[in-house]
């Protein structure tokens, strides 16, 4: 049984959006579904990057 994916992003304000710093999010077990076959698929996310002002919200 396969889900659509959400076409939107999460975001939340950027506390301090007049300072530039790196975020990094590291995500070592990320499963899902495969939407083609319905099977397990398995992931890693690295995510980094400079915000601006809004912040990705996990």
């Amino acid at each position: 049984m396969s889900t659509q994916p959400s076409k939107t992003l999460e975001t939340f304000p950027n506390p301090n959006p007049e300072r530039d710093f790196t975020i990094r999010i590291d995500i070592p077990e990320f499963t899902c579904l495969c939407p083609k076959t319905g099977q397990p698929d398995f992931a890693t996310f690295q995510i980094e990057y400079i915000a601006d002002q809004l912040c990705v919200e996990l």
